[in-house]
């Protein structure tokens, strides 16, 4: 028998590490055995990769599956409450507990119309008196499930599940699929993109969408490309997290105290997902008005809108570890602090050719407490406005704030200009 067992804790801060060292073993003979025995703890979003792999092992591997959990222990009875046994058809273990009011069951989501009822369903366990907030967490709902699976092209569909912590005020949502993963269901569309990470960097810009073929979710009407967009400002603006990960990628949004969107990058050297999965995490209380977050998410996605996707700035915390993975040119920003003409150079010689080429490059400003707009105008001027595919092969780390802003504006400079200097037609 070939066995899994589960590791010994799962919680929400072990997501990244997960994530990047966990092997999901696809060439699994059956039978298999699933071994919660040795865990103490497993978060909602493990619960639904683990469902979503069980039945894809099930029903598309045909393999003989059985889960192996204690009735009398944390895991077991939380297991019970999730309908994980119940989805995969095992025999039901007793429990004393009861969190119907706090836990929306996995579900097994293969068309549109189930979307709007497990939406629902979270919406009855929060039981949100606040019109605007009640709006703004079934507005993150029905986008993510249905951004997700709209990119899986999955024939077997997707898994969802919702935990609502009363204490707390958290609210997490995940949905997983076994499908091709974002790379290969956008590679229509954009055919330049050769990575995973440069997919999942490109789906969460505004106005980024694909074209549906017959098969999968194709029943789903497509978009105009800000789904994913919208939920991670959402997420951010109000406190909140959201991760997206396809195949060896992911990354992780959140929003500091401040309202600032935070970013991080992580490539599986081991690990990954086999095919796409989002976890969305919101804090009633931070989220004030969701009229106002919305005209805020459509301001910005009107302003993206006035100019091609790709040259959208993409700021991250920290460097992308990417091991011999893939590609990857970094830049560190420190070795040539305020020298223009250094910079202008390497512009020139390393960052223009290596992003015409498809090869993701990250500009790490670390140490660098305050550049000048001039020092970064003779950086990514050029950069801005000839370069090509920035939104997936350009990420800049490590800013300060300031920094920030002369980012920003070089860049919205950059755009004027090169709108103003376009003929009239």
């Amino acid at each position: 028998m070939s066995q899994i067992s589960v590791p010994e804790s799962i919680e929400d801060k072990h997501l990244l590490d997960f994530f990047s060292g966990w092997q999901w073993r696809t060439d699994s003979l059956s039978p298999v055995q699933l071994n919660f025995n040795a865990c103490s703890f497993v978060a909602p979003y493990a619960v639904t990769l683990f469902a979503a792999f069980s039945l894809w092992l099930k029903n598309v591997k045909h393999c003989d599956l059985s889960v192996a959990v204690s009735a009398d222990t944390v895991v077991g009875n939380y297991l019970v409450q999730s309908g994980f046994l119940e989805l995969l058809g095992e025999e039901a273990l007793p429990t004393s507990i009861d969190r119907s009011d706090r836990t929306v069951k996995l579900t097994r989501i293969d068309k549109s119309s189930q979307i709007p009822g497990f939406a629902n369903s979270v919406m009855d366990i929060l039981q949100i008196d606040d019109e605007e907030l009640a709006g703004a967490v079934k507005y993150s709902l029905i986008e993510l499930l249905r951004n997700v699976v709209q990119h899986s092209a999955s024939n077997e569909g997707g898994i969802a599940m919702a935990q609502y912590y009363p204490r707390t005020g958290l609210v997490e949502v995940c949905v997983a699929d076994m499908g091709l993963g974002i790379k290969s269901t956008i590679n229509e569309a954009y055919p330049e993109i050769d990575t995973h990470l440069k997919a999942i960097k490109l789906v969460t810009l505004p106005h980024v969408s694909r074209t549906f073929k017959p098969g999968g979710y194709t029943s789903m009407s497509d978009n105009a490309g800000l789904g994913l967009f919208f939920i991670r400002q959402i997420a951010s603006l109000s406190g909140g997290s959201f991760f997206l990960g396809s195949k060896n990628a992911l990354v992780d949004i959140w929003g500091d105290r401040e309202g600032q969107q935070r970013k991080l990058y992580r490539l599986a050297r081991a690990g990954g997902w086999p095919g796409t999965f989002a976890y969305l995490q919101l804090r009633k209380d931070t989220i004030a008005e969701f009229g106002g977050l919305l005209t805020v998410c459509r301001r910005l996605a009107a302003e993206a809108q006035k100019y091609p996707a790709e040259l959208a700035l993409d700021f991250i915390e920290g460097i992308p570890e990417l091991g011999d993975l893939d590609e990857l040119v970094i830049v560190s920003v420190r070795d040539f602090e305020e020298d223009v003409e250094r910079a202008a150079k390497i512009r020139d010689d390393e960052l223009l050719p290596s992003m015409k080429a498809g090869t993701m490059v990250v500009l790490d400003f670390e140490g660098v407490k305050f550049a000048t707009q001039s020092f970064v105008h003779a950086l990514m001027y050029k950069v801005i406005r000839d370069g090509q595919n920035i939104g997936s092969t350009l990420s800049i780390a490590n800013c300060s704030r300031a920094t920030r802003e002369a980012v920003i504006a070089v860049a919205a400079y950059a755009k004027v200009g090169e709108r103003e200097t376009k003929p009239n037609r």
